[in-house]
């Protein structure tokens, strides 16, 4: 009989959730002996509880944002580590024949969310990756740019001289994984036996964004968060979980990249609960906690815009309205366009309104650059191998906010988003557009703009 993966979110009062979910996520033999006695009571449908990802604990609306006089998460921007935390819920991960959904669905105390793999291309890489060489918005695209043109654009000179090159301030990177022999890896996400922190290829899409990231701030550091196996809503939940538990602990990360997303999204009346209809699936909800906690999130747009979207877009997921959902358009993060130095939009580029937010996407950043791939570049590779899609975008705009936050160490993810608002050089018709959001991010003028 067929399976299904699924995520089961089941009631659970956990008092010191953190650390149980910590302690889990060190064990997959405890993580799955832990699964199972949560999932007791349904043992007569035959649930699989899966090693891929540890219990992960979710948490009250009341005590993500504090009641009365406390701060809730937001006390987790401390330097110092924060008091642990009760949960509400816990969701695992689990296999189940597909007959038996229905009637999982139906027990009391129970939900049940897709587990869904995030975009695959066929032929090309398992992320939001445009693979493309040369010519202006669709094939054939323009010739790509230098990181010293896209500096150049930037303005990131004029922060760099006032003494700020993004020190002090660490990206947590939920990607692929990163070289940590090349790029500033000084921790992430660990579990015995699996992939430590820094030591994937340089070829890999997660060595891209790290190279993006140093293009405004060459020193930044980078907590390394990779998917465990192909990208899916419950390795993306496991993640933020640990970024969470990291900002409860010291404070860090300051800023989140997640340059991922859907390229096919099924229809509502089939699955009312994937996290491209459901705001409340467990993985958007993780991310609000992550962003209430004080870490500024962006995510790219996508690869499915209309004028030429990426291969592997499913026609589900292509254009106005369709090609920006699921966390990507949640009102909390920046989501982030992709346009060439020459600020034309890349055809590629996910189009607004958003699923959740409208106003998506809310800014656009260069794509197009030779960083990790290239001519001379850490991962080679000759012209026509370039940094590419809203994959690039996405850090590079990381990568400001880093640089701003090393000036302004106290800036809340809304100020941030403010301050690269009102940098920003505005495309198009005045205001916000659903191609390039409120314009092209400039560090320059954001940063003048907050000084005054």
């Amino acid at each position: 009989m067929a399976k299904v993966k699924v995520l089961v979110e089941v009631e659970e009062s956990q008092p010191e959730a953190f650390a149980v979910s910590a302690s889990l996520m060190e064990s997959e033999d405890d993580a799955v002996r832990h699964g199972e006695k949560l999932l007791a009571k349904l043992a007569k449908l035959g649930l699989e509880v899966l090693d891929d990802v540890a219990p992960v604990p979710m948490f009250a609306p009341e005590v993500v944002a504090g009641a009365e006089d406390e701060e809730g998460f937001a006390a987790f921007a401390a330097e110092v580590e924060s008091d642990d935390a009760p949960s509400a819920t816990t969701v695992v991960s689990c296999e189940v024949d597909r007959s038996k959904l229905d009637k999982l669905a139906a027990q009391p105390g129970v939900t049940v969310w897709p587990n869904s793999e995030m975009a695959f291309f066929p032929d090309e890489h398992p992320f939001d990756l445009a693979r493309s060489s040369g010519g202006l918005d669709c094939r054939p695209y323009l010739a790509p740019s230098t990181i010293a043109q896209i500096r150049t654009m930037l303005g990131v000179e004029a922060v760099w001289n006032d003494g700020f090159r993004g020190q002090n301030v660490i990206v947590g990177v939920i990607d692929q994984g990163i070289d940590g022999t090349v790029y500033p890896v000084v921790g992430g996400f660990a579990r015995a036996g699996s992939r430590q922190p820094g030591t994937a290829s340089i070829q890999t899409h997660g060595s891209m964004s790290a190279a993006n990231v140093l293009v405004a701030a060459p020193a930044a550091r980078l907590y390394d968060y990779p998917f465990l196996g192909l990208p899916s809503s419950g390795g993306a939940l496991q993640m933020f979980q640990a970024i969470l538990d990291q900002r409860r602990r010291d404070g860090t990360p300051h800023v989140t990249n997640s340059s991922y997303g859907f390229t096919f999204v099924p229809p509502q009346s089939s699955q009312p609960n994937h996290e491209a209809w459901n705001v409340d699936h467990p993985v958007n909800r993780k991310v609000r906690e992550v962003v209430a906690s004080g870490a500024t999130a962006f995510f790219a747009a996508g690869n499915c815009g209309s004028d030429c979207p990426a291969q592997g877009c499913h026609a589900s997921a292509i254009g106005p309205g369709k090609s920006i959902v699921a966390s990507n358009s949640l009102a909390e993060v920046i989501t982030v366009a992709a346009v060439n130095r020459h600020h034309q939009r890349l055809g590629y580029s996910a189009q607004g309104p958003g699923r959740f937010a409208e106003e998506k996407p809310d800014v656009a950043a260069y794509s197009h650059v030779y960083a990790n791939f290239g001519p001379g570049r850490p991962a080679g590779g000759d012209e026509s191998r370039f940094d590419s899609g809203t994959s690039t975008a996405c850090p590079i705009a990381a990568g400001v906010a880093a640089l701003l936050l090393s000036a302004v160490p106290d800036l809340t993810p809304e100020q941030v988003r403010t301050a690269l608002i009102a940098g920003a050089i505005d495309l198009g018709q005045p205001g916000w557009d659903a191609e390039t959001g409120h314009g092209v991010i400039n560090a320059a003028a954001s940063y003048n703009l907050m000084r005054s």
